[in-house]
């Protein structure tokens, strides 16, 4: 079942139509030096966002020092930085499904979100996850768009499953070609997580997490060529209560960016 779900995301990433492409290259100091990887850290971050006929693809990958190779087995556990997680999504429109519009109010649409998520963890240990749930797209006055989702988290090398909620959000401020500003990002959290904690996997604490990665990107190529969204720069704000479901892992960090559209 679940070869057979990546072989529909793959499948539908080669049927779109709309597409957005990004590459993103980041800097911080100040993470942790025992989830695998320095206190300083440069991550490259490929991005894909796509539309097909009844919702949308987006597929995205970070990649931890991209331009070393030190994760060699048998070194010591800091030398490990060499680290990815991505994954793909795919949503299935109610309204385009059905015909019909299910709006109301400020829910613009509803749809079926399916994910996959993976990637090596600490720096040694791989792991892949699930996801099956509902998108909800909300009209908030203000912001470009804002979806808001409910999942269930599914690790195949796990017992029990988690429930997850997340959501993305966008809002652009333009002044003229050279005041244009961008808040977006994402958080992803889960009240409970059932991988972690099988005997008492609804009120443990151990399973309980929240990713956040909100940035704040200045439109730098808008007014060197008139362009929008080809070139911007600005700062990311990673925030990590229990990284990687690890209890007491948590992570603040403030990283400089610089993004590339096409």
């Amino acid at each position: 079942m679940r070869n057979k779900l990546l072989a529909a995301l793959l499948g539908l990433m080669m049927g779109t139509s709309a597409y957005a492409v990004s590459v993103s290259l980041l800097k911080g100091e100040g993470f942790r030096d025992d989830l695998g990887y320095r206190e300083d850290k440069t991550t490259m971050t490929i991005e894909n966002f796509s539309m097909w006929e009844l919702g949308t693809v987006f597929f995205y990958y970070d990649i931890t020092e991209p331009t070393t190779d030190d994760g060699q087995p048998g070194r010591r556990q800091d030398a490990f930085s060499n680290q990815f997680f991505g994954g793909i999504s795919t949503t299935v429109s109610f309204s385009k499904v059905s015909g019909k519009d299910v709006s109301y109010g400020a829910l613009k649409d509803v749809s079926l979100r399916l994910e996959i998520e993976n990637g090596s963890g600490n720096g040694q240990y791989n792991f892949q996850n699930y996801f099956y749930g509902l998108q909800y797209d909300i009209a908030v006055p203000g912001f470009d768009f804002v979806s808001l989702n409910t999942v269930l988290r599914d690790n195949p090398n796990d017992r029990g499953v988690g429930l997850q909620i997340g959501g993305f959000w966008q809002m652009t401020w333009d002044y003229g070609r050279w005041n244009r500003y961008k808040f977006t990002g994402f958080f992803a959290t889960s009240p409970w997580d059932g991988d972690q904690d099988p005997d008492n996997s609804m009120f443990s604490d151990r399973g309980r997490y929240l990713t956040t990665q909100p940035q704040l990107l200045y439109d730098l190529g808008y007014g060197l060529w008139g362009k929008q969204n080809r070139l911007e720069v600005g700062l990311e704000y990673a925030y990590f209560i229990n990284r990687f479901q690890q209890k007491d892992k948590d992570e603040k960090v403030l990283q400089y960016m610089a993004k590339v559209s096409f």
